[in-house]
């Protein structure tokens, strides 16, 4: 079966919002009604969507939302990051069904990482007895740099032997669905603009810190990629000489100053008398909190640096960091205040991301998905 640009548009709306009407639909795509109702017939004939509940819209007749059809198809999304690896699967509403976490370190054996990591999937699907021929298809987000094919990892700055592996064409040896690979960065972002809280914004900045810091940027609803596609490298912005030689030999990092281990490494060095600096926080250590102000107004400098050369109209915040060591984000957020362009913070949003330490994986499932509809077959425009 083959679907016209406009169909496919209506499929991506209604998986994007998961609950949206007709009306809706004509209003967001400009669609005239009658081709939002022949093309809504043929995705639910096809059971790509269904009918759900009516609600009122305030004059007349109620509207009926529409949904995603969880059972139409299965997505397995691959978040890799500098220091963790999840693998999930979804259904077609986006839900995830399973995952599983495990250490980068446990990789570092095994001269083919690539393989390696195929093996340790493969046995992730076993144990749920999920046949291949389930999967529709596969998203992988990673925390370093890919290709401009978008087929082979480059780079991971935190992690030995993650060069130039070809983990499509590995993947693709033993899974016949379609494989897609992107920056993790740009993967969240797509999570945010697709499922969270920048469904209506064009210009937005996703931002990730945990033991790394992936970035992604949005511009008039495009993601900004470079020549090379290796854009939005937040985490190796230079943001103070006197940090230390980064693992990806500049020296000076942000990823060297606002990452946990280098924040336990800080409190370490100014003589920090709890086991960590997390510890230290929740018991309102001095020492805790002077560091959580450094690194907050570190970050909010950097981020201040983005905000005047892209104008964003929103800033995604979020992490494990956050989470653990608050007041970190609100010195970023007074800092980017501060620092940044007054006019360019006039109507900006700073506010934590939509899906907080699943971001990564959600970014990888939204990526499989979004793609996937992309790539179903073109006909001829209606």
């Amino acid at each position: 079966m083959k679907y016209t640009t406009s169909e496919k548009e209506i499929l991506s709306l209604v998986s994007m919002y998961n609950g949206i009407s007709r009306k809706q639909l004509a209003e967001i795509s400009d669609l005239s009604q009658a081709s939002i109702t022949k093309i809504t017939k043929k995705l639910i004939d096809e059971h790509f969507i269904f009918e759900g509940e009516r609600i009122s819209s305030g004059l007349g007749r109620k509207e009926v939302l529409l949904y995603s059809n969880p059972k139409k198809f299965t997505f397995l999304g691959i978040d890799i990051g500098g220091y963790t690896v999840r693998f999930a699967l979804s259904d077609n509403s986006m839900k995830i069904l399973h995952q599983e976490e495990f250490f980068m370190a446990e990789l570092d054996e095994y001269p083919n990482k690539g393989e390696a990591l195929l093996e340790r999937l493969l046995h992730f699907l076993e144990s749920l007895n999920t046949p291949l021929s389930m999967i529709s298809a596969i998203g992988i987000g990673v925390t370093g740099l890919v290709d401009r094919d978008q087929k082979t990892i480059l780079n991971i700055p935190n992690r030995k032997g993650w060069d130039d592996i070809e983990i499509v064409n590995i993947f693709k040896q033993t899974f016949l669905c379609p494989i897609f690979l992107d920056e993790g960065g740009r993967t969240m972002a797509i999570a945010e603009k697709n499922l969270g809280k920048a469904r209506e914004v064009r210009d937005f900045i996703v931002v990730q810190i945990g033991f790394g810091i992936v970035s992604g940027i949005m511009i008039n609803d495009q993601l900004l990629r470079g020549s090379s596609n290796v854009s939005s490298l937040l985490g190796h912005i230079t943001a103070d000489e006197k940090a230390g030689r980064c693992l990806c030999g500049n020296y000076g990092c942000l990823e060297n100053i606002i990452t946990f281990p280098m924040l336990e490494i800080e409190y370490k060095k100014r003589n920090g008398q709890y086991s960590s600096i997390v510890e230290a926080y929740e018991r309102n250590d001095k020492v805790a909190i002077e560091i959580c102000i450094d690194t907050g107004k570190a970050l909010g400098i950097a981020l201040s640096n983005v905000v005047n050369l892209f104008n964003p109209t929103a800033i995604y915040i979020g992490g494990p960091i956050f989470d653990s060591l608050p007041m970190l984000l609100e010195e970023t957020k007074r800092t980017i205040i501060l620092r940044a362009n007054r006019f360019a913070t006039l109507a900006l949003s700073l506010e934590e991301n939509s899906f907080g330490q699943q971001q990564g994986i959600i970014g990888a499932l939204t990526f499989a998905k979004i793609n996937f509809i992309s790539d179903l077959k073109e006909a001829a425009s209606s």
